[in-house]
């Protein structure tokens, strides 16, 4: 009965905090109070009517069920919590229905647009100068300000309500496990935190899905509303229900299992972190039937418009971590496999640093066989893979894509800028040549996707060395329209006039990399794609990327530039920084110019002397490009140096 009295907080704390903090009635009208407010009210009073149905079936069913009572303790305890959140967002003068200078305002410009009356009409200068205009403005930033507010609010709540099974389990293992007789009633304790896990798995999806979209989108959301919404939205609405089935799936496994396999338990939650990631993705992009059209592509953002909210601040990280350090997973496991790690047991880690001589070799066996996997099943391919019910894998990568390379995030406030209209790059018969090669061209992927109406149909070539990437391996096989960088390859893709693209200043360029020094080295040493151009009757478009040698610090650069010369190979470990040394990117905005269309006449045993021609147009344009747009980019104090 001690615990009875914390339940009487959440309601107390209710009518103290609105009549003594918020002057506000016994009980405020619902609906009122902000986006924010009401939102916390409803999941407060939610978890508070749990709390009580719990606390009162434990102290009238059987006093001594001590696993039930406790756990009303701490839903009681979240819900004081989000209760007391819920008064301190409290918005005095946020009820729609309020006449307040600012709702009439609000209203004013709801108002048709196609109204004639004299009364609303106002020259466009005058409305530039307006005071009314200024005050509409400031509605609209602190409206926006608000909502954005209101939307990182939501997801930190979600987040905060899937640790609450965690707790209950930490709590069980610790207190009750140690003073609960299994006569008292209580069969299995594990099997209550492990239901409780599974509920929030399977339950605050649904919540977010259905509760948000109300909220964020109202009368335009319908619970069932399958591919509609727009591109970003359906994509990434398949993915977090495909994760979402994928989590529930390892939460009822672990149901069977007994408490050696808990790891099955974790694994389904943040599954279900990443399913409530997309699934609040999918809320933030999502978009009526009259605006599908317009989203489906999306433009790149105003120069200087890069200052982010918490929720793209906390978003560009993680892809930040993931994009420079997902090659280190594969490093990591060959590392563990002979130490005992075995991924493909249900207890991965029961044999860690205990291992025969024969359990290790084994267990660096299947590594080795993981890794030839995908060159079996995804074999690369010159064009886009269509998604297909006998490839899902490519609507896998599609949302991969969303995710990692939108222009939401890491490569926020791109500018791709055009010598020549998108036609003349869209046709048949074009080699584009990227310079410069930068320390980790992954920015390449994102250009490819940002700009798809160009790049789609186009073969990217690139170094032999990523498919020794697992990762690397199965996204570039799975997605198609990439290919290894050999002459047989080139040319058997250009026999088919597909346009392609490639990298000419390769590992050498590489080396030569010198992120945020003054001067931005591109190599000129190779000819060879130069000839393959002429040969095949394919005209180059050079594609200046001015943000990417300052995107990674290479902290092995002299250590791998010393093994390019004596070996040939690269080596080293592939520890990419920025520019405090952690393993993360600088984040530079994307800066891309598309040179001019340089046409090229066949001619299949071309002369040195036309070779040389040609390479040195093709470089004359890379230094017209640059000299032209490096100011507008922000690399007016930089200058381009050709290298040999």
């Amino acid at each position: 009965m001690i615990i009875t009295p914390s339940c009487l907080l959440v309601p107390l704390t209710h009518v103290i905090g609105q009549t003594r903090y918020n002057n506000q009635k016994f009980f405020s009208k619902p609906l009122k109070g902000g986006l924010a407010h009401i939102i916390l009210q409803a999941v407060t009073w939610t978890l508070f009517s749990v709390a009580v149905i719990i606390l009162g079936v434990a102290i009238f069913w059987h006093p001594t069920m001590f696993g039930l009572i406790s756990s009303a303790a701490m839903l009681g305890i979240f819900a004081q919590g989000l209760m007391v959140t819920s008064i301190l967002t409290f918005e005095e003068d946020s009820d729609p229905s309020d006449s307040s200078p600012t709702s009439s305002r609000s209203a004013s410009f709801d108002k048709d647009e196609d109204d004639s009356s004299p009364d609303h009409l106002i020259k466009a200068s005058q409305w530039a100068k307006s005071p009314v205009r200024k005050r509409s403005d400031s509605f609209a930033h602190k409206k926006k300000k608000r909502r954005k507010r209101d939307f990182f609010l939501w997801c930190m709540m979600n987040y905060a309500l899937f640790q609450v099974p965690f707790v209950l389990k930490w709590f069980y293992k610790t207190v009750i496990h140690t003073c609960v007789d299994c006569a008292t009633g209580v069969q299995n304790i594990r099997d209550i935190p492990a239901m409780f896990t599974l509920v929030a798995t399977l339950g605050i999806p649904l919540f977010t899905h259905g509760v948000g979209g109300l909220l964020f989108h109202k009368d335009k959301w319908s619970f069932h509303h399958p591919m509609s919404g727009g591109k970003l939205h359906v994509l990434s609405q398949a993915a977090g229900w495909t994760l979402v089935s994928l989590a529930g799936i390892l939460q009822i496994t672990n149901l069977f299992f007994d408490t050696h396999y808990d790891f099955l338990l974790h694994s389904g939650n943040v599954v279900g972190w990443c399913a409530e990631a997309l699934l609040l993705y999918s809320l933030l992009n999502y978009k009526d039937k009259v605006d599908v059209d317009a989203s489906d592509f999306i433009p790149p953002r105003e120069r200087g418009n890069s200052k982010r909210g918490p929720f793209e601040f906390l978003f560009a990280v993680g892809q930040d971590i993931f994009i420079t350090n997902v090659h280190w997973l594969f490093i990591g496991w060959i590392a563990a496999a002979p130490m005992g790690f075995d991924l493909f047991s249900l207890n991965p880690t029961a044999k860690m640093f205990n291992v025969t001589p024969l359990e290790s070799a084994l267990n660096f066996l299947k590594v080795m066989v993981a890794c030839v996997i995908p060159s079996l099943f995804f074999p690369y391919s010159a064009t886009r893979k269509p998604i297909s019910i006998f490839n899902p894998f490519a609507l896998l990568i599609k949302i991969n894509e969303t995710i990692l390379l939108s222009p939401f995030g890491i490569f926020r406030d791109s500018m791709i800028e055009m010598e020549d209209p998108i036609e003349s790059y869209q046709k048949d018969g074009c080699m584009f040549a990227i310079a410069p090669h930068g320390t980790l061209p992954l920015s390449v992927w994102a250009v490819w996707h940002q700009a798809s109406h160009i790049f789609d149909e186009v073969c990217l070539f690139f170094g032999s060395q990523v498919a020794l990437v697992p990762f690397y391996r199965l996204w570039t096989g799975a997605r198609g329209g990439c290919m290894t960088i050999t002459k047989k390859n080139l040319l058997s893709v250009m026999k088919t006039r597909q346009n392609v693209a490639l990298v000419p200043g390769g590992v050498s360029e590489m080396m030569k990399c010198e992120p945020l020094a003054k001067n931005i080295n591109v190599s000129i040493k190779h000819k060879g794609f130069v000839r393959i151009a002429i040969q095949e009757g394919f005209d180059l478009v050079p594609i200046l990327m001015m943000h990417e040698n300052d995107m990674y610090l290479n902290p092995m650069r002299d250590f791998q530039g010393w093994c390019y010369k004596k070996f040939k190979v690269p080596m080293g470990l592939p520890y990419y920084t920025n520019k405090w040394y952690l393993p993360v990117s600088n984040q530079k905005p994307l800066r891309v110019v598309l040179g001019k269309r340089i046409k090229v006449d066949k001619m299949e045993n071309p002369t040195q002397k036309a070779v040389d021609k040609l390479h040195r147009q093709f470089y004359e344009e890379v230094v017209r490009c640059w000299a032209k747009h490096k100011n507008d980019f922000g690399y007016g104090d930089r200058e381009l140096v050709y290298v040999e």
